[in-house]
């Protein structure tokens, strides 16, 4: 068969082409510290750690326990340059040289921003004798765009480095969240892979009519609304030929285990030796939940970025009912604006595929999936359609809103209650009254009120208090203690070494106290907040509803003891966000007995059109529900967790919700497709649940 010329010389031009990205030169390895000589440790900074280069020649880190974050710095040394620019990650290989579990966290670069420094760090855990690699990816994506486009609203941007290259020059180790003495050795820090780079042809706008990747095919993509519809009929099969484990109860407690005192509401129990809920008919129950079950979750901002979508309905469309408009978000893009108009893809998607009964349809759908996965509870700020229905269990969230705040004090979403200002119990009851018409449901496990408070290091909202303005309550309330103590203002500058004229001086000043020289009574007044603001809580709930269990306000992040401590008072579960890789030797403050449940886990991934993997990393769907498993089972293991849930139920949108996240943490898509590998190992790991966690057909 002969070819016309045109043909040859494309086919030619198409084959050299291929050839030259397939030998496409790679970045070699560029170490960045190798410990092989003392250069390497010229210019270091430490905090409450020690160092030094051991026999093996690597970098040898003891670390102490009275810093947030015991670390080693390592700055580049003199006369070494690092050019960056085009690798993948960064890496270091670590090993607990201690005699107990550890975690070992590296930060790449110093970025004033604190979510980017976020970002840019990562952790391994490490039990002793273990040797582990982190890594760090330094670009949102696998690829980068040259140039950079114009992109925002989306904290993980396509094409887009994640911190400024050229400034990155210096590498920290730190012992994580660490509770005694470590030691760990760090060898071959090194940056590695290649970036490869697009061109930005074309690439707006980059987001389909379903609210999905544009530029990218992946398997389970829906290519058009028959598509759509075809995909629910067969996620419908699967439900059918998998409608739950056996053995489970009204409340989704374990018919085939011991039945303890039933109540009519969940409760608490220490049974074997490990805590556990028992639920409304006296069976043992662990809770396994999912947070953010609700189409409302799947909005995002398209005010000054109408070109990133392909198609969007016009005012007058049947599809204009799933705009809306909000106000000014707490970071971000949209932080910068008293309103922005957004759009819901999920919902739209929903309307398509089953009319104007969708959201009816929503509800029964995922009452059904929870069943046939094996999940037993609608969790945080989710849709209270659902939650009313009394066909799964599920969790209250209480929001405690409009109170003063003290004002020297700082966190990622916000400033901390002022606790002893009237208006902040006025507040609370006037949030818990909101909570009265569902109180008394048995289908209530309990009530979360607030989220992520910043709580900050030991002792420090009491020096935001000293911060703040005369007129704040907390510093009119911590100057009566100090003048109850100390008597004369004289000797409270002894000890504090100050120079106040008198207690009014004191009250009118702003200025942070020397933190070692005023530590004894910063911390006093630290667990004083702490304290009063779990006892007016739980004072308060109980009015409404004391029969159902107070959850707590859900720690993030670092803890302290005299927080913990505080809180196990009130609280009758302890709640913790845990973004790890596994809970099981979760603790709480030495002589605290409490059931502890886990607010907010997830895993995410980049293989199916997403751009930002979430606060924990898998390379796939398949790791992900591997991952999962993992996360689950350590929960089982660890005799004082009594549940966990996933955050959250619908993948976050692809431009970014309210705040930029645009996290691949969905069991389902923006298509309203489950991801059937996590799914499945969802299954795998929830059926057996009860048994794993009390011994049998433990492997």
């Amino acid at each position: 068969m002969r070819f016309p010329i045109k043909i040859i010389v494309l086919l030619t031009l198409l084959f050299i082409s291929c050839k030259q990205t397939d030998t496409k030169p790679q970045n070699k390895d560029l170490v960045l510290f190798d410990f092989e000589d003392q250069t390497d440790i010229s210019n270091v900074k430490t905090v409450d750690a020690n160092y030094w280069i051991n026999d093996s020649n690597h970098l040898q880190i003891s670390s102490g326990f009275f810093a947030s974050k015991p670390s080693v710095k390592l700055k580049r040394p003199k006369g070494k340059h690092w050019d960056l620019n085009g690798y993948h990650q960064i890496k270091a290989d670590v090993t607990n040289v201690g005699d107990a579990y550890m975690q070992a966290e590296m930060f790449v670069g110093n970025d004033p921003d604190e979510l980017t420094r976020w970002y840019c760090s990562d952790y391994v855990d490490l039990n002793p004798g273990e040797t582990k690699t982190i890594t760090i990816d330094l670009a949102w994506t696998p690829w980068v765009f040259s140039p950079q486009l114009n992109i925002d609203g989306m904290r993980g941007t396509p094409g887009k480095i994640k911190t400024n290259i050229d400034a990155i020059d210096e590498i920290m180790f730190c012992s994580r969240y660490a509770t005694t003495k470590n030691e760990f050795t760090v060898d071959n820090v090194r940056a590695v892979g290649t970036l490869e780079v697009r061109d930005t042809t074309g690439f707006f706008p980059f987001v389909d009519i379903f609210g999905q990747y544009k530029h990218k095919g992946w398997e389970g993509k829906t290519e058009s609304v028959r598509d759509l519809k075809i995909k629910a009929e067969k996620n419908l099969k699967i439900l059918s030929k998998k409608p739950g484990p056996k053995n489970r109860g009204k409340y989704g407690g374990w018919t085939a285990g011991p039945k303890l005192k039933a109540t009519g509401f969940f409760r608490t129990e220490k049974h074997n030796n490990k805590w556990w809920m028992v639920d409304p008919e006296g069976y043992l129950f662990w809770t396994a939940g999912v947070n953010c079950v609700a189409s409302t979750s799947s909005s995002t901002g398209i005010t000054a970025r109408e070109n990133y979508f392909e198609t969007l309905p016009s005012n007058d469309s049947e599809f204009a009912k799933f705009y809306g408009e909000r106000g000014r978000a707490s970071h971000g893009l949209y932080s910068k604006t008293e309103r922005y108009k957004y759009y819901n893809f999920y919902q739209a998607n929903m309307y398509k595929n089953y009319g104007s009964d969708w959201l009816n349809t929503f509800r029964d759908l995922t009452h059904r999936r929870f069943k046939s996965w094996g999940l037993n509870t609608i969790g945080f700020v989710s849709d209270k359609g659902a939650t009313n229905q009394g066909k799964t269990p599920y969790v209250g969230s209480v929001w405690i809103r409009n109170t003063p705040k003290i004002e020297g004090s700082d966190g990622f979403w916000g400033k901390f209650h002022d606790v002893f200002d009237p208006r902040f119990k006025e507040a609370v009851t006037a949030s818990m009254d909101v909570q009265r018409e569902g109180a008394g449901d048995p289908f209530c496990i309990g009530y979360f009120v607030d989220n992520e408070l910043s709580w900050g290091a030991l002792g420090s909202l009491a020096i935001g208090v000293l911060k703040s303005p005369e007129t704040q309550m907390a510093k009119q309330e911590f100057v009566k203690d100090l003048r109850a103590k100390y008597g004369s203002i004289n000797k409270l500058n002894n000890i504090w070494e100050t120079s106040h004229g008198s207690w009014g001086d004191l009250l009118k000043s702003t200025k942070a106290p020397n933190k070692e020289k005023a530590w004894d009574d910063l911390v006093t007044f630290y667990g004083k907040i702490a304290e009063t603001y779990f006892r007016i809580i739980k004072e308060e709930l109980n009015v409404i509803a004391a029969d159902h269990n107070y959850l707590g306000c859900r720690f993030a992040w670092a803890n302290n003891d005299v927080v913990l401590t505080a809180a196990s008072k009130y609280m009758d579960i302890m709640s913790f966000n845990k973004y790890e890789y596994s809970v099981e030797n979760l603790k709480l403050p030495e002589g605290v007995d409490k059931p502890i449940m886990i607010g907010e886990f997830h895993f995410g991934a980049l293989d199916r059109g997403n751009f930002h993997v979430g606060i924990k990393k898998a390379k796939n769907q398949s790791e992900r529900g591997a991952m999962y498993k993992d996360y689950i089972e350590g929960a089982l293991r660890n005799p004082l967790i009594v549940g966990a849930h996933w955050f959250q139920y619908i993948d976050e949108p692809l431009t970014g919700r309210f705040d930029g996240e645009n996290y691949n943490v969905g069991l389902i898509d923006i298509c309203d497709n489950p991801y059937e590998e996590l799914v499945d190992k969802i299954r795998e790991t929830t059926y057996p649940m009860y048994e794993y966690r009390t011994g049998h057909n433990l492997k």
